[in-house]
């Protein structure tokens, strides 16, 4: 371990140390708190990776331990942030075992083979893993996003946190294909990674400063949607009534949302507004963060009445409210009413007409 080592994994470390506490202290809840987890991962890893440490002492497993969880924390964080629907950790919380349990067998297999390639290899893909769903989540999302603050973090977030731990878990299983490194030492590794998390973390320590209202937006718990018997009747906070009564028309009277794959620059086109002021008056007048959830509004309201008021099967309903699939109709329908389409028919005293 040479100087420039210690100095640049301490730069990255000091800046991980700032966001923990930051988010502790502003953020008091489950994205500060899991935000300071990362921090506190991320900061093991570094150690980990700069210091010398005996391999199998107990400092070296804790540390390898807490470096673990790091891509998985930033899913969690990714998942929070960007999936405004229901959220499901249980197949995460499964992978996250499943690597510590190979890197365990992989601690036990001491010849070399086949069988500890594909344990060693098999828990890094897995945190590999982790970095690549969370960065698809980002992306997946921007579309529909209605919260701009949030549509811009998730450019960032791309760029950002989630490319760097990419970077790292990819190193690693380079430095342990190539086993000694480049130049017969990790330090190289150590001293990239460490300045680029250094960067990234520091880009986003002045950012979260500097913009702390946007922020606040971003981390905030959604607002519950109207409910679905409330006949559209939503809660304006917007003095341009006439754009939230066009929007309200366009899907209530003309039944937009039965057109599957509509998006928010439809919907603008449609009443002759510019794409970034529908989303606004729907985000800031009708409290939506989420395009989806504004269509799925309309969207269950309707099928609720059909499924009862009508003997149609439930996969023509779906199509006929605006879903392009089955699947995606009983979701968001599980998702808004807490139960399947057919027990809501059920409980309604009707007959599902498969």
């Amino acid at each position: 371990m040479d100087a420039a080592t210690i100095i640049v994994s301490s730069m990255a470390i000091s800046q991980f140390v700032f966001m923990a506490i930051h988010f502790l202290i502003h953020y008091r809840n489950t994205i500060g708190k899991l935000v300071s987890a990362f921090s506190l991962c991320t900061i093991a890893y570094l150690l980990n990776e700069s210091l010398n440490l005996q391999a199998g002492s107990w400092t070296d497993i804790v540390l390898d331990i807490l470096a673990t969880l790091a891509p998985f924390f930033l899913w969690l964080i990714a998942s929070i942030l960007f999936v405004d629907e229901k959220k499901q950790h249980g197949i995460a919380w499964l992978a996250i075992a499943a690597c510590f349990a190979l890197d365990f067998t992989g601690s036990v297999i001491l010849a070399p083979g086949l069988a500890a390639l594909l344990v060693n290899y098999g828990s890094q893909l897995i945190l590999l893993g982790f970095p690549l769903h969370a960065i698809y989540l980002a992306v997946r999302g921007y579309g529909f996003d209605l919260l701009e603050e949030r549509r811009k973090f998730r450019i960032a977030f791309v760029t950002g946190l989630g490319t760097v731990v990419i970077f790292i878990v990819t190193c690693d299983i380079l430095n342990d294909l190539l086993e000694d490194g480049l130049a017969g030492g990790v330090d190289p590794y150590v001293i990239l990674a460490s300045f680029s998390l250094f960067a990234v973390a520091l880009a986003f320590n002045l950012g979260a400063i500097g913009t702390s209202d946007g922020a606040l937006k971003i981390v905030a718990p959604n607002p519950a949607p109207p409910p679905v018997a409330n006949n559209g009747d939503e809660v304006a906070d917007s003095t341009d009534q006439a754009l939230i009564t066009a929007i309200e028309q366009a899907m209530q009277e003309q039944h937009l949302y039965r057109e599957p794959g509509l998006t928010i620059a439809d919907l603008a086109g449609h009443i002759g507004v510019l794409e970034y002021k529908a989303r606004q008056t729907i985000n800031k007048s009708m409290r939506y963060k989420n395009f989806n959830q504004f269509l799925n509004n309309y969207r269950i309201r309707e099928a609720c009445h059909l499924i009862r008021s009508t003997r149609y099967p439930v996969s023509r309903i779906a199509m006929d409210v605006g879903y392009s699939s089955l699947s995606a109709f009983n979701r968001a329908f599980r998702e808004r009413m807490d139960t399947t389409p057919s027990d809501y028919r059920r409980q309604a005293g009707m007959q599902d007409g498969h």
